[in-house]
């Protein structure tokens, strides 16, 4: 029976699409054994435990890569593997992965990267060469690594079947009308505050203005945000206000036009439902990844940016209304013909080489 080991965490970006996969091989061979390794009491561990076996380690923080924590992970990763004996490790960059790489290497088990973001992160760089390849979600980020021999360009492992379901299906589904633009706001799962706080003030306006809006406002934020406004007034004349989505991919085929972080998980889902988006890079990102993920999709007709430094109502307001039928029309279009949506199918085919290339 074949084993693959998934080494992932940290964030929704990482682990989201670690499931994806993982829940694409099993439809195709549900006897594989399948193994997930990432944080002790983490979103991880929440989101994988009842699916797939889940091994926990000790690293809470990337600091501590030059703790005690990170020896006794390494230690217990090597002791995982050693139980385990994978065929194949699938790693999805985060520092929770580092121990689970270096055991790999010293246990000289095969590997492969997973990528999100069009700039490479450390981790990434760091163990390409050590690697069997790297599946990367946007092509650019081939001129950031060494050997592109090793590069393939799979596209994000995303649900792509909810993505292209038809679209007033989806908005009768939400609750909105079929005969007016919804706009979706969605500063990822844990909410925005920044976007929230400039949105609340234009949001009479974009409503008064033909819009529906379903917005995003995270768990921590929602009390806090609903308790000051005018909710049924709001609500009778076409928002919805959410502290999370549950089905995400339902909302984004709904959608006309999203107001967004650049995660690259985000912007993969995005291009599949062909829905443009003024994107506002999350500004504390590590080597401003997010802001060339949203130029990937911008320079290609897929959107535009807002600098969260720039963000104001008045601006915000502006742009928006900017986004007549035919610009969406126009934009939709550019970003189905950039988007990737057999990443899952690619990626399996690669799996199914390395195997085959081990016998």
């Amino acid at each position: 029976m074949i084993s693959l080991v998934f080494a992932t965490g940290g964030t929704g970006g990482h682990v989201i699409p670690a499931i994806n996969m993982a829940d694409f091989i099993i439809s195709k061979a549900p006897h594989w054994k399948i193994i997930f390794i990432g944080r002790e009491n983490s979103l991880e561990e929440r989101l994988i435990v009842g699916k797939y076996r889940f091994y926990g380690l000790p690293l809470n923080r990337s600091t501590e890569l030059k703790s005690t924590k990170f020896l006794s992970s390494v230690k217990k990763s090597i002791h995982i593997l050693n139980e385990i004996k994978p065929d194949l490790l699938i790693v999805f960059g985060s520092y929770i992965t580092v121990p689970v790489l270096i055991s790999a290497i010293i246990r000289r088990y095969p590997f492969w990267l997973h990528e999100q973001n069009v700039i490479p992160g450390r981790v990434t760089k760091l163990f390409t060469p050590f690697s069997t390849g790297v599946a990367v979600t946007f092509s650019d980020t081939k001129k950031y690594l060494g050997d592109r021999s090793k590069i393939f360009v799979t596209g994000n492992f995303i649900k792509t079947e909810l993505l292209t379901l038809d679209k007033e299906n989806c908005k009768k589904e939400l609750g909105f009308r079929t005969d007016r633009k919804l706009l979706l706001i969605t500063g990822g799962s844990q909410g925005a505050r920044m976007i929230n706080m400039v949105v609340k003030e234009i949001i009479p306006q974009i409503l008064e203005n033909g819009w529906q809006i379903l917005h995003q406002i995270g768990e921590r934020n929602y009390v806090e945000f609903v308790k000051d406004i005018p909710l049924e007034e709001w609500v009778n004349k076409g928002y919805n206000p959410v502290p999370f989505i549950k089905n995400m991919e339902i909302a984004i085929r709904a959608s006309d036009l999203a107001i967004s972080r650049a995660g690259a998980t985000t912007i993969s889902q995005f291009l599949v439902a062909g829905l443009p988006a003024i994107y506002i890079p999350y500004p504390h990102a590590k080597d401003n990844h997010q802001i060339y993920n949203a130029e990937f999709v911008v320079k290609r007709g897929g959107g535009e940016i807002i600098f969260e430094k720039d963000l104001n109502p008045n601006l915000l307001f502006k742009h928006i209304m900017n986004w007549d039928d035919n610009r969406l029309l126009e934009a939709s279009t550019a970003c189905i013909s950039i988007s990737n949506p057999y990443g899952r199918e690619y990626f399996w085919n690669l799996i199914l080489e390395t195997l085959e290339g081990r016998n």
